[in-house]
């Protein structure tokens, strides 16, 4: 459970060599075990695919989406958001093995790789901005 391909923080908190990129091909888009922001220098990547979305509160109610493809992030743009995300390996999101964050603060964000389950909760009413991008040998 815990090997799943999740990254959490908050963009303004990481280091960037004062470029503000959180994103890229660039080293300090490293971070964690997986390396969900980084894109290889010389690796294609299908996308970006780009999703603004104002999510009242209430909104999307936990309805499962299916199974990632490539990479993905959900951020956080504007001020008293609160959106939580639900990851699991499995589509039934089973108690104990169900990994789950909550996008509170501006900038707070989770990135999560192939093969994994989301579902989503529009606690207050949130601005996310998603990012989508496949990464190709």
């Amino acid at each position: 459970m815990n090997n799943l391909p999740i990254e959490v923080g908050n963009a303004g908190a990481l280091d960037t060599s004062d470029t503000g990129w959180i994103i890229g091909y660039s080293p300090w888009c490293a971070s964690g075990p997986h390396n969900l922001r980084l894109n290889p220098p010389g690796q294609t990547a299908r996308g970006p695919f780009v999703k603004w979305y104002a999510h009242p509160a209430g909104h999307p109610n936990g309805e499962a989406k299916p199974v990632s493809v490539g990479r993905t992030v959900a951020l956080l743009v504007g001020p008293g958001g609160r959106f939580r995300l639900d990851f699991s390996a499995t589509p039934d999101f089973a108690e104990g093995h169900t990994i789950t964050h909550t996008l509170q603060q501006i900038g707070d964000y989770v990135a999560w790789g192939e093969g994994v389950y989301h579902r989503s909760f529009g606690l207050a009413p949130s601005t996310i901005l998603t990012l989508r991008w496949e990464p190709q040998p």
